[in-house]
C-alpha cells in the first residue's frame, strides 16, 4: 500500500518533527548542539545551490522565485527582474507550525536562516536582506535579493 502525501502535508509533518526535535536537542545538549546542526545544514544547502547555479547556468536573483510555493506560502511579488527579487510572504506554513509548538527561535534557525545559505551558495554577489520575519512575530516576511554589478 502506497500512501500519498501532498507537499503541504509533508511540510507540516517535517516541521512538526523539527520543532520537537529542536526542543529536545536544546533541552538535552544546549543551544550549541542546535547551532552545530544549523552550521552543518548551511554547508549542505550552499553545496546544493552551487550545483543548481552550475546546472541551470543561472546566477540571478529572479531564480529565487522557486523558493515560494502556493502549498506553503501566501505571497506577493513586489519587484521581479534579473537583478532584483522582492517578495512579501503574509502566511507561511513553516511559521505556523513552529508557532504552534512555541519553537519560533528554533524555526528561525532551522528554516529561515537557510535563506542566507541558499543565496551564498547560488551567487555570493547577490545581497540578501529580510527586514521582517513572521517567525519573529512580524506581520509578514520581507525578502529582498539584489544583484549589484
Amino acid at each position: 500500500m502506497v500512501i500519498k502525501i501532498s507537499g503541504k502535508e509533508l511540510r507540516i509533518y517535517r516541521d512538526t518533527l523539527l520543532a520537537i526535535m529542536g526542543k529536545i536537542l536544546v533541552d538535552q545538549y544546549g543551544e550549541e548542539a542546535l547551532d552545530a546542526l544549523v552550521k552543518y545544514r548551511h554547508e549542505k544547502i550552499k553545496e546544493r545551490w552551487r550545483e543548481i547555479a552550475k546546472e541551470t547556468g543561472r546566477n540571478d536573483p529572479e531564480y529565487f522565485i522557486r523558493l515560494f510555493s502556493k502549498d506553503a506560502h501566501e505571497y506577493e511579488v513586489i519587484r521581479r527582474s534579473k537583478n532584483v527579487l522582492e517578495v512579501k510572504v503574509y502566511k507561511c506554513i513553516h511559521a505556523e507550525i513552529f508557532k504552534k509548538y512555541n519553537a519560533t527561535k528554533i524555526g528561525e534557525k532551522l528554516i529561515c536562516s537557510g535563506d542566507e545559505a541558499v543565496t551564498e551558495g547560488f551567487n555570493p554577489k547577490i545581497k540578501f536582506r529580510r527586514p521582517k520575519l513572521l517567525m519573529r512575530g512580524d506581520e509578514y516576511c520581507h525578502f529582498i535579493w539584489e544583484l549589484k554589478e
